[in-house]
């Protein structure tokens, strides 16, 4: 599977079929709808948690033979998405051949699904975990230091206050740190390709004390 990142989304293309797999799709401008059309067709969409959907509608206008999937609950947020699928541990669409997916337990604000592409060991996130590099300036490097994600791959400041299970939550960490993570591709700023294992760890320090 090829990845390829443009600004703050992921596209990745099983080999096996030639289609492209979209997450947490940005703003579909005519010039990223021509990128990802020369890798191959868009078959599968995916609103990876019920804060990253602004633009799923549009992105689905733009690939109308692409499949949406929405993140649960989020139906809720946005009822004209309601006819598309939910993610589920209960479901297996045919990308999971690839992409094994890890339901976020215990937070339900963003009820995020990551995900894990085994052959190249790279892991998905979206809002779970944010790292912003030190090229950030001003305002931005102020927020990110704030949020504690200033130069470090962690959980927002604001996010640990919104767990409403942190038992559930542990076990979505013991999940990911079993893993054979070589990557990070984030949702926001950057993909951490350096000793990404331990600073996968390192983010969770402080849930196990």
């Amino acid at each position: 599977m090829r990845a390829v990142k443009s600004k703050h989304q992921s596209h990745f293309r099983p080999t096996a079929g030639g289609s492209i797999w979209v997450h947490s799709p940005i703003e579909p401008s005519s010039q990223l709808v021509t990128e990802i059309a020369e890798f191959g067709p868009v078959r599968y969409l995916v609103a990876p948690n019920k804060s990253h959907h602004l633009f799923f509608a549009p992105f689905i206008e733009a690939f109308p033979n692409a499949q949406g999937y929405i993140a649960p609950g989020l139906a809720d947020k946005r009822p004209d998405l309601c006819t598309y699928p939910e993610l589920s541990p209960l479901e297996k669409p045919a990308w999971t051949t690839e992409l094994t997916p890890i339901f976020v337990q215990g937070l339900p604000i963003i009820n995020e699904t990551v995900w894990f592409h085994s052959a190249s060991g790279t892991l998905i996130l979206t809002d779970f975990l944010f790292c912003f590099v030190t090229e950030h300036t001003g305002l931005a490097r102020m927020v990110a230091r704030l949020l504690g994600v200033y130069d470090q791959l962690a959980m927002s400041r604001t996010m640990k206050l919104l767990i409403k299970d942190k038992t559930a939550l542990a076990r979505t960490v013991d999940a990911l740190l079993a893993l054979d993570v070589e990557r990070i591709a984030l949702a926001h700023d950057q993909i951490i390709e350096h000793d990404a294992k331990h600073k996968l760890s390192a983010a969770f320090n402080w849930l196990k004390k």
